[in-house]
């Protein structure tokens, strides 16, 4: 009888021993794969950080541009939105016209002029406000890739209305209409160009982008 409970004895701590060195090795493993696992993780998140500044103030993607008063020879308007890039992968620029207002003329995407069986899309709008008028309204971008981390770029609004266009018919026009807006519109702008700011991961990614 002492014979077996001594045997029994040395079974159980044998077990024991077993059992004890099956478990460091599990947490040893599991410590390797979980370290593994996070490791991997991290290699492949990269941070995604763009803010679009403008030169009035705030954090902003969506801006619209409002010009009070346009005249021939007026002061060139200018408005610049500065973009920085703080994330960790270069970014490009791009942008939609989604409306403008031009004194009683009205854009926006969709809209179907009389006469046209095509919607606006932003290239179209951005094409009649640069073209049918006899003030220069211009829409420029940074065409270069921002810089992973501190790369930044701009975009740059201008109106321009020489007191010579080159074109006295449709000078006196629309100098015409602009005085009469101004007079019979008190308060209200008279051109308002509403744009959608973008910052697209130069990878070709989806878009992303702080502010609103």
């Amino acid at each position: 009888m002492d014979k077996i409970i001594k045997i029994m004895k040395k079974i159980k701590i044998r077990n024991i021993l077993v059992l004890i060195v099956l478990f460091a090795f599990n947490a040893y493993a599991w410590f390797i794969y979980t370290t593994k696992v996070y490791m991997d993780l991290s290699a492949h998140v990269s941070s995604w950080d763009v803010e679009f500044v403008s030169d009035q103030g705030g954090i902003t993607s969506e801006v619209t541009v409002s010009v009070e008063r346009v005249f021939p020879g007026m002061e060139t308007f200018e408005r610049i939105i500065q973009v920085n890039n703080r994330g960790d992968m270069e970014a490009s620029l791009s942008y939609d016209v989604r409306s403008a207002k031009i004194m009683d003329e009205y854009y926006e995407i969709g809209q179907v002029l009389q006469g046209s069986s095509e919607e606006l899309n932003s290239e179209d709008i951005e094409n009649i406000i640069s073209n049918n008028y006899p003030f220069k309204i211009s829409i420029e971008k940074d065409e270069t890739d921002l810089a992973a981390e501190n790369g930044t770029g701009y975009f740059k609004i201008t109106v321009k209305w020489d007191y010579e266009s080159g074109n006295d018919e449709l000078d006196t026009e629309w100098g015409r209409k602009a005085y009469n807006f101004y007079n019979e519109n008190p308060g209200e702008d008279s051109i308002e160009i509403n744009l959608l700011l973008k910052a697209t991961q130069a990878s070709g990614e989806p878009e992303q982008s702080n502010g609103g």
